[in-house]
């Protein structure tokens, strides 16, 4: 019996994708391990895709994703783009556009990181605080728009549940990338929140300001590292001046010796 036709558009089998069955959606499943191991950034993105779709193409977007599918991703100032390469010839291009937003609250981000105790070492480490998330990403998942030109009638498909789930993980990584996706770098950052701090503090000693005697916590003390002393001394010269106040040898070593574990106690 002869194949039947099927229906293609371009490079697109329609028929591959088969037909479109009811599940549950990805919001009415317990959350998975994945999600509790992202930074808030990371965890911010992910959800705003996985809620919003249901679990057979959010299991089978990470497939892709762990399986190397996706062959290009950028990030650009308010958005990121990539590459899901499938069962076609040619792959698929997932668009992840973040809602605009003005100037102005570009620069609420490094206000809001220089009225934060250790704003700047919270944001290294990708410890962002909710409104600077909703800064970047919207403050409800609908906010940011998904995109893709795969024939899946679904809003959420498994080509963007493989991007965003690469993008976040890049986030996870490095949480500068979350400021990138608005443009900004964290020198750029560092350097517009340096200005605000100095803003914060006038308005901190100005009379009548209530956060002179009642502001707030206090920055984390430096941590230098510590030097190796001993092992980067020249011990021939350290034998030596023991060597002139000891009768034998052996009281030259054991002075060493306790020289050496002082040292070691004084920076344990």
């Amino acid at each position: 019996m002869a194949e039947k036709n099927r229906p293609s558009e371009d490079n697109v089998i329609y028929a591959n994708f088969g037909a479109r069955t009811r599940v549950s959606r990805a919001s009415e499943i317990p959350e998975r391990p994945l999600a509790a191991r992202l930074s808030p950034a990371a965890h911010r993105l992910w959800n705003a895709a996985t809620t919003r779709t249901d679990q057979g193409r959010v299991t089978r977007g990470r497939q892709y994703a762990q399986a190397g599918n996706v062959v290009d991703l950028s990030v650009r100032n308010g958005a990121a783009h990539g590459r899901v390469a499938g069962s076609q010839n040619e792959p698929f291009t997932v668009s992840v556009i973040l809602p605009y937003r003005t100037a102005d609250e570009i620069g609420e981000i490094s206000e809001i990181l220089a009225r934060t105790t250790n704003g700047m070492s919270r944001a290294r480490l990708g410890r962002i605080d909710d409104r600077v998330l909703d800064l970047i990403f919207g403050e409800a998942p609908d906010d940011i728009r998904f995109g893709c030109d795969c024939p899946d009638p679904q809003l959420i498909c498994k080509h963007t549940i493989a991007v965003v789930d690469r993008l976040a993980a890049k986030i996870d990584a490095d949480p500068s990338l979350a400021f990138q996706l608005r443009g900004l770098t964290l020198d750029s950052l560092e350097s517009a929140v340096l200005d605000q701090a100095q803003i914060v503090s006038a308005e901190s000693t100005e009379d009548g300001s209530d956060k002179f005697w009642s502001g707030r916590e206090l920055p984390d003390l430096p941590r230098p590292k510590l030097a190796p002393a001993l092992e980067d001394s020249d011990l021939d010269i350290l034998h030596k001046a023991m060597r002139s106040i000891s009768f034998t040898n052996i009281d030259q070593l054991r002075a060493v010796s306790d020289i050496e574990d002082l040292y070691d106690h004084l920076t344990r």
